[in-house]
């Protein structure tokens, strides 16, 4: 029994850390298009231009 619960454990945690995951590249993906509907003017009042969109929302690779 101690088994069981000690997998289904596992299969909880494992889901719970794919949802958040997908939770927070959802987020991302939707800061990322907000920012590319504005103008360039807007984008440079927040001091980043259209080409560094992508590197502020998602990190510096």
């Amino acid at each position: 029994m101690g088994l069981f619960t000690l997998t289904k454990t596992e299969t909880t945690k494992k889901s719970a850390g794919f949802i958040a995951k997908y939770s927070e590249t959802a987020k991302l993906r939707r800061a990322e298009k907000e920012l590319n509907k504005m103008s360039d003017r807007m984008l440079e009042d927040i001091g980043i231009s259209r080409g560094d969109v992508h590197g502020k929302v998602w990190g510096s690779f």
